[in-house]
């Protein structure tokens, strides 16, 4: 049974080959206790304590594996909400783009506990990668 109520997974990026953070999103009006939720990936689960509040974003650092995994919100044994992947990228990070509501996209740019957003000019180190791969050959 999925539940609706809108604590959501707004962002996944790698920190390790076994683990990660995860971006969670209050997307309510009311502040959330978070007593018998958690988060669970295929071999972990990280029971959740305090609130988040209405329109916070919260970082948790968990383990999950880059390859083959999900990582799922439950309340009470029943699924909130959940993001599976085949391989993640090892730099960078999936969230929802428009934040909070859209399809997982991979942002070369995380951003860990702030509103997912595309840059509108490339970092200095994405346009060095851009350049490495398709600039001039010497």
């Amino acid at each position: 049974m999925i539940l609706l109520v809108s604590l959501i997974i707004n962002e996944v990026a790698v920190v390790g080959s076994d683990s990660g953070w995860v971006e969670i999103y209050n997307e309510t009006s009311t502040t959330i206790n978070l007593n018998g939720y958690s988060l669970v990936s295929k071999n972990r689960v990280l029971s959740l304590s305090g609130v988040i509040q209405p329109g916070e974003y919260k970082v948790l650092y968990f383990g999950f594996s880059i390859n083959s995994d999900s990582v799922v919100i439950k309340y009470n044994g029943d699924i909130v909400d959940s993001y599976s992947w085949i391989t993640l990228p090892p730099s960078g990070s999936m969230g929802r783009y428009p934040d909070a509501s859209g399809d997982f996209k991979h942002f070369l740019v995380p951003t860990p506990g702030r509103k997912n957003e595309i840059p509108s000019s490339l970092d200095e180190q994405s346009w060095g990668r851009i350049k490495a791969l398709f600039g001039p050959r010497r």
